[in-house]
């Protein structure tokens, strides 16, 4: 599950290094998680003062990825004798409102929804004046990772379809994602079965306007609709609508719809210019799909789909006359090995036609 655990979080006028980037916060203050680690001897690392945490409960076993708040690590539950992953924010950050409460907010959103395109959570804990959660450890890989050998227009197809489906489930659950990217799509086992992770950044539709991020701008720029590259309040599902648009786009041709030198330069193309039509970049792909993406990157939310049901209804509406088929089709056979299949089959014809006569 080599995952990227957090996201980007953005500033205009600011640098790059998403920590300093991190919307505007009260001075450190004592850490909101309380600490009963005083038993443990000074120079502890952080390793080893999870491991403590956990204490019997779970073997921590390795890390697994790291992003900009948070780590992630391999464990074995064991009670139940399983293998699980443990997400725990970084110690720097505990005494920092706005990335704990980022953190709790991944956790209640997750428990909210029950989707097979979701990682759960198995339990979220604050303890030893840490905060973590247990989740299913899976294996695979992510859609970055993926994306490093060419996409098929077919599989690119079944992998926005399913995400649309998973998106749907936490828009009914009156979530956002906010933070749709190849790295938090992840493709599991051999069946590449698309997971969505990193709820983060995810936004309840029931909140209340004083829990808005005050401007802040949030996400990652390659991904965001063009209300979240303005820091609006009033964001709603089809911001997310947008960001698998560009991530579509991006699947098609190899590129996301928009990328400046810097991450304010991003952030005003979302805004202001309208993106390459897929078909002048790649002539191959089929109108219809085409179409699907194009319309979920509207500038404006009224003009996209509705809902992500109707992102994956227009998309499993999409057909190919080539695919899978017509790839594994020609170039299978050379030049004189066709020959010898067009000279077979007209002798069986000829001989046929002689069999037919003489028994006439």
């Amino acid at each position: 599950m080599n995952v990227d655990p957090d996201a980007t979080i953005v500033k205009p006028g600011d640098g790059e290094d998403p920590t300093a980037l991190a919307p505007p916060s009260p001075s450190p203050s004592p850490s909101p998680v309380t600490s009963d680690t005083d038993a443990l001897p000074s120079g502890t690392t952080f390793k080893g003062r999870l491991r403590y945490v956990l204490g019997a409960e779970y073997e921590l076993l390795s890390g697994i990825g790291q992003g900009g708040f948070a780590r992630v690590y391999k464990a074995r539950d064991r009670r139940l004798d399983r293998i699980v992953a443990i997400k725990v924010i970084r110690p720097d950050l505990l005494g920092r409102k706005v990335f704990v409460e980022s953190f709790r907010n991944e956790g209640i959103a997750l428990a909210k929804l029950r989707h097979p395109g979701i990682v759960p959570i198995f339990d979220i804990r604050e303890r030893g004046g840490l905060i973590y959660y247990v989740m299913p450890f899976v294996e695979g890989t992510t859609l970055d990772a993926r994306m490093e050998r060419r996409l098929p227009p077919y599989e690119s197809r079944r992998i926005l379809c399913e995400l649309a489906d998973a998106l749907a489930a936490a828009h009914r659950a009156k979530m956002v994602h906010m933070d749709i990217k190849p790295g938090n799509v992840f493709l599991e086992g051999d069946l590449q079965k698309v997971l969505l992770m990193d709820f983060g950044l995810a936004k309840s539709l029931q909140a209340s306007a004083e829990d808005a991020s005050g401007g802040a701008v949030v996400g990652t720029p390659e991904y965001m609709s063009p209300e979240q590259a303005r820091g609006l309040s009033d964001i709603d599902h089809r911001s997310d609508i947008y960001s698998l648009g560009a991530l579509g786009y991006r699947m098609l041709v190899g590129r996301p719809p928009f990328r400046g030198m810097t991450s304010v330069e991003t952030l005003n193309k979302h805004i202001t210019e309208a993106p390459r039509p897929l078909r002048e970049v790649n002539p191959s792909i089929p109108k219809e799909f085409a179409d699907v993406i194009m319309r979920c990157l509207k500038k404006s939310p009224a003009e996209r789909f509705a809902t992500a049901l109707e992102v994956g209804r227009a998309l499993d509406a999409v057909t190919f006359f080539s695919g899978r088929v017509e790839e594994a089709g020609p170039e299978r056979f050379s030049k004189t090995q066709r020959t010898l299949v067009t000279l077979l089959v007209g002798l069986t014809l000829i001989l046929g036609l002689v069999i037919g006569m003489a028994l006439r």
